[in-house]
């Protein structure tokens, strides 16, 4: 899910959430999460490393513990998002979809196992900061990984699916910024596939400003601070 939204319609959305998590997992489960981000709604600040990784070079041949179907999202792919996951994150697809990102599906036997997106121009309503993409760059967007089938494989494959992806189609670095606190997906970037480390991201947001400073690689972004009000 994205902040870049108006409050209302964030808020609304995630009252939806809750009620769903609350349905899918119990109450008991639920509620520690939503707690966390009741307390973020009105303060929020977090540190993300920003990281990038040649598509000029061999890539790794890592393979799924379960077999897997990658194939490009379509608009029919939303109801199988439903499945899996909160209701905001089928309208996310939907946004990423309409504004012209790139969509992977994964699939296990026909149940979705994962979906993942990518831009070749980013769309400032969708992303939370907004390093700047230079010709060639690909920005590796959001990844989800099915709760069945996590410790899978699934990002690792789904990530890979991309590099090929634009690869193929000419594009030569791959890149993403992550929350230095979601360790599974640093790990996938860093530890199984040997992507760089080129810059932090600090993103504060109180109430409806926010500030984001860079302190990034000249070819990557504008370094120091960016600070905005939204």
């Amino acid at each position: 899910m994205t902040d870049v939204m108006v409050p209302i319609t964030r808020l609304a959305e995630f009252w939806e959430d809750w009620k769903y998590l609350i349905w899918r997992d119990g109450a008991r489960s639920a509620l520690p999460a939503i707690g966390l981000e009741v307390a973020q709604l009105p303060y929020r600040h977090t540190s993300l490393l920003l990281l990038a990784h040649s598509l000029l070079e061999p890539l790794p041949d890592l393979q799924p513990k379960t077999t897997l179907d990658v194939r490009p999202f379509t608009q029919t792919d939303l109801d199988l998002v439903r499945e899996i996951d909160r209701p905001s994150e089928a309208r996310l697809c939907a946004r990423r979809l309409e504004r012209g990102y790139v969509g992977l599906l994964a699939l296990h036997e026909n149940h979705p196992a994962g979906h993942a997106w990518a831009c070749i121009k980013m769309d400032p309503r969708l992303e939370r900061v907004h390093p700047r993409l230079e010709p060639g760059d690909v920005l590796c967007a959001d990844v989800y990984t099915n709760p069945a089938f996590r410790g899978q494989g699934v990002q690792t494959a789904l990530t890979l699916a991309r590099f090929r992806l634009f690869r193929d189609l000419g594009y030569r670095r791959a890149i993403s910024y992550i929350e230095t606190r979601n360790a599974p997906s640093l790990a996938v970037w860093q530890r199984k596939l040997g992507s760089v480390t080129i810059g932090q991201i600090d993103f504060l947001r109180v109430g409806l400003w926010r500030r984001v400073r860079y302190n990034l690689d000249h070819s990557i972004g504008e370094p120091g601070s960016n600070t905005r009000s939204v």
